[in-house]
């Protein structure tokens, strides 16, 4: 029994902090952050990690 709670409590703390990690929005901060330099559509693209 003891075991089984150790397990659970481990699982639903890692789901909690998924949760936290996916509602954090860590992309928006990048787009923010572009955005208010006044940089070009390039720089913008280079900085998201979109070029080739």
């Amino acid at each position: 029994m003891k075991l089984f709670v150790q397990s659970a409590m481990i699982f639903f703390g890692t789901l909690l902090a998924a949760a936290l990690v996916a509602l954090g929005e860590p992309g928006n901060a990048e787009v923010q952050m572009a955005s208010q330099t006044g940089s070009s559509a390039a720089e913008v693209v280079a900085l998201l990690g979109l070029d080739d």
